[in-house]
């Protein structure tokens, strides 16, 4: 009989970026570790989108209170997400990543760290950053970074948080790994620096999931403005109803880690915007080299800067420290733009994983012609 945690496994495999499977099975250990035999029983059958108490009593045979009961165990567990409609509560699946990862911050041991690293070494990093919808995308850490003021109105981050009536802080689970680094990382000094809006905010707070705490606009917008000095990058939910952003650092950022082993077709949509180099005003400092993020910007053996325009995901941090103004970042052209499609987060997540289906299904296609 094939194990429950493989059929878990499997069912995470089809959504967003997927979950691959390996030799050493190390994509299970914290399965195991959080999810109950019938815990996972009822995540395999649980059908997509948010589902009421009723459907999902009606889907596994249960009673409506005995669902209901299980289904919020398993959300105060990080396990499932809800959303309010009215009053009524419904409840939906998550992926790993990002899910069930982050809403089990509060447990993840150096354990869990470094079978995570080894995951990521072996199949997850790859996957992480194939295919091309993003579950995040990297946005201009200043309005003022991009040229001729052309910022989208989705990737301004600073007007959407003005416009949010609940934000929430909470933990950071690619800083709480770090905090298992055999040498002090400076990211790890603010862990609580995960912001998020609305329905999110809300179930963060209610569940007490990775320290939440209510924040007001103007903390919320000091948290943006440590970025830039900080040296760290904006990465914002890919939704058109933005569920919140991460202050994401060179040294241990998940998605950042995935880019360094596979270099595929999500990272051409990680960004919308490309930095651009006046050459002649350049006085080769080097500051950039120092601030880039991806390793855009390198210098040669003449000491000379040198931008690769591949590698650029249109962060802005080298535009605002540069001394003689020679870096800005240009809008990519309407036909390369990464524009949410869906309104909800987990929406996008769950569009992520029928575009993974469609191009799975050509490459095995392609690889048996």
């Amino acid at each position: 009989m094939e194990d429950v945690y493989e059929k878990l496994r499997q069912k995470l495999d089809g959504m967003t970026k997927g979950y691959p499977k390996t030799e050493k099975g190390s994509e299970l250990v914290f399965l195991k570790k959080v999810f109950t035999e019938e815990d996972a029983e009822i995540f395999i059958k649980f059908k997509r989108g948010l589902q009421s108490p009723e459907q999902v009593a009606c889907d596994l045979g249960m009673s409506v209170e005995d669902a209901t009961e299980k289904l919020e165990s398993m959300s105060q567990r990080g396990l499932m997400y809800w959303e309010r409609e009215g009053d009524e509560k419904k409840y939906r699946i998550v992926p790993f990543i990002h899910g069930i990862w982050e809403f089990n911050v509060d447990s993840i041991d150096q354990k869990d760290a470094i079978n995570m690293g080894q995951y990521y070494a072996e199949a997850y990093g790859k996957v992480l950053m194939d295919y091309h919808i993003p579950i995040a995308r990297i946005v201009p850490v200043r309005a003022d970074t991009v040229k001729d003021g052309k910022l989208l109105p989705d990737d301004d981050i600073e007007a959407i948080i003005k416009k949010q009536t609940l934000i929430v802080a909470s933990d950071c689970a690619c800083r709480k790994v770090a905090t298992f680094a055999k040498r002090h990382c400076p990211c790890t000094d603010e862990m609580n620096v995960c912001i998020a809006f609305g329905s999110m905010a809300q179930y963060l707070l209610e569940t007490k999931i990775a320290n939440p705490r209510v924040i007001t606009i103007e903390q919320a917008l000091e948290i943006l403005h440590h970025d830039d000095p900080a040296g760290l990058f904006v990465q914002m939910a890919h939704a058109k109803e933005c569920s919140g952003f991460c202050n994401c650092s060179k040294c241990h950022c998940g998605f950042l880690m995935a880019a360094k082993i596979h270099h595929g077709t999500g990272y051409d949509s990680w960004g919308n915007y490309k930095c651009v180099k006046d050459e002649e005003s350049c006085i080769d400092c080097g500051q950039c080299v120092e601030r880039c993020p991806v390793k855009a910007m390198t210098v040669n053996a003449d000491d000379k800067t040198v931008l690769n325009r591949d590698n650029c995901v249109g962060c802005g941090l080298c535009v605002t420290t540069c001394p003689t103004d020679s870096l800005i970042l240009e809008r990519k052209p309407d036909h390369l733009l990464t524009l949410p499609q869906e309104e909800k987060f987990f929406d996008n997540q769950e569009l992520m994983g029928l575009e993974k289906a469609q191009i799975d299904k050509l490459r095995l296609a392609a690889a048996k012609a």
